[in-house]
């Protein structure tokens, strides 16, 4: 197995190699230190939870709130929360069961009821422990920010066990949280502790193991996006710290993706290891920037519109890789194709009045309220001011274009590379596998209202100031055939 050049395993109560390691990278926050006190990775970790809630500030003698879901887990062939209760309670802990209930889709949301629910519970004498994947992590980290926020006081003592491998919450001090019906990455806060039991992770449904692989395929697209976005004047909080951070990540996803399907541990650590890492990056850059690009705000529409569908979500992990297959093949289509020569530039300054109607447009049919288009245009406004702000250090990146460009593909992988990533993960490779799957006509408008959504600048956006015809760009970026022929390995 490949080894990690930043091993966050490294980074437990008696290590600290590894934040001694990463503070050196360029780019590392200044004044930041070691904002969790432990990252267990481990065989059995299961049994430790004791000793490390004590590491995480909590006392047996205070209420330990549990905050779960009810999927039915299993660990070991037997009912994991049923464990995890057990191993508390027998070494004279008090835990609480805090049960989210799902809704009307069968699923349980990151949204404020489900957030205001935990929040309740809390006060200055409990401790917290998250035992679930990511929308409870989500729902439980936030929960504890507000309340600490709004009494004003020390936060709460708060330890992540991780459930499965299959999204970057459980080191993020982020949370994506619907808000008016649109997803928001919103601030929140870190864990004091994080717990990866490798029997656990293994035992974990292979589609969500499949899931996190998907997420971290993300990065195919996404450095190139936020690269954009600062070569353009939309984003000077860009550094290469999470590129650094994460290192080559499609040469180990590749590696070690039989494995990982397998259920083998320690390829089921090096992932958990990964997603561990792609938190911290988004975390440490104060932006989920590095990991998160136009394919994730494809990912945001098809959730937006399954919402208003009353649908089930899909795994996140998996649409978003699928979306980076998209994003991808328009990334090479954009770097073949586009010469700023050939452009207007007076033409790709759209009015607000003109960018809100097409906002409007585009979201009546979702929510013909408005509301959803209104809250769209919120956070769409900023990036279009910005992007008339900054019209001089865009003429320059065109100006400079083939050294932009070359930064651009340095950055970027080819999407064949991260389709044969996800086959050999037993991921998805079609929309119409997700489940539910997604129709193409979907995909086809999230794929064009992405733009429209939030203030972050990627590609998308491009499209849309540079008046590419979608008409012509969709039917080269939608390939039914997602097969991953070989591409060539990139340095």
């Amino acid at each position: 197995m490949p080894s990690l050049p930043f091993d966050p395993a490294n980074g437990g109560a008696h290590g600290g190699a590894f934040w001694d390691a990463i503070r050196q990278i360029p780019g590392y926050p200044a004044g930041e230190s070691r904002p969790i006190r432990a990252m267990v990775f481990e065989s059995g970790a299961l049994f430790r939870l004791p000793a490390l809630l004590a590491q995480a500030g909590a006392r047996r003698d205070q209420p330990l709130l549990v905050v779960m879901d009810q999927t039915p887990m299993q660990r070991a062939g037997a009912d994991l929360k049923s464990q995890v209760l057990s191993v508390l309670s027998e070494a004279g802990w008090q835990p609480e069961p805090i049960w989210l209930s799902p809704d009307h889709t069968g699923q349980v949301h990151t949204n404020f009821a489900q957030i205001e629910q935990v929040q309740a519970r809390l006060s200055p004498s409990v401790a917290v422990l998250s035992v679930g994947s990511g929308t409870v992590t989500d729902v439980a980290k936030h929960a504890c920010f507000l309340w600490a926020q709004a009494a004003s006081a020390a936060p709460l003592p708060f330890m992540i066990y991780q459930t499965a491998n299959s999204v970057s919450a459980y080191t993020s001090n982020m949370a994506p949280v619907f808000v008016g019906g649109v997803k928001r990455t919103l601030p929140s806060r870190y864990p004091d502790v994080l717990v990866c039991d490798l029997e656990t992770l293994r035992d974990a449904p292979a589609s969500m193991t499949a899931a996190g692989v998907g997420d971290l395929v993300a990065a195919c697209g996404s450095f190139a996006d936020w690269y954009l976005a600062h070569q353009l004047g939309l984003d000077d909080t860009h550094t290469e710290f999470a590129r650094t951070l994460m290192g080559p990540l499609d040469d180990i996803l590749l590696e070690c993706a039989p494995a990982i399907r397998a259920g083998n541990l320690e390829a089921v650590s090096i992932l958990a290891r990964l997603i561990t890492l792609a938190g911290l990056a988004m975390s440490l850059s104060h932006a989920t920037a590095p990991l998160s690009g136009f394919e994730h705000v494809i990912s945001h529409v098809l959730d937006l519109a399954a919402e208003r569908a009353a649908r089930p979500l899909a795994q996140h992990g998996s649409q978003v890789a699928l979306a980076t297959l998209l994003t991808t093949r328009a990334w090479a289509l954009f770097l073949d194709e586009f010469d700023p020569a050939d452009i207007n530039l007076d033409a790709c300054y759209p009015g607000a009045d003109a960018m809100q109607a097409k906002i409007q447009a585009a979201f009546s049919a979702l929510d013909p309220s408005g509301g959803v288009a209104e809250e769209c245009w919120a956070d769409y406004q900023l990036k279009l001011a910005a992007w008339h702000a900054q019209r001089e250090r865009a003429t320059a990146a065109f100006r400079q274009w083939p050294a932009v460009r070359a930064g651009l593909q340095e950055r970027l992988r080819a999407w064949q590379r991260a389709a044969l990533i996800l086959e050999r993960a037993g991921a998805p490779l079609r929309f119409e596998d997700l489940d539910p799957p997604a129709a193409e006509a979907e995909v086809r408008f999230a794929f064009f209202a992405a733009p429209l959504m939030r203030r972050r600048l990627t590609l998308g956006d491009l499209f849309v100031f540079l008046n590419w015809d979608t008409e012509t760009l969709w039917p080269r970026v939608w390939l039914r055939d997602q097969a991953p022929a070989p591409a060539p390995h990139h340095p």
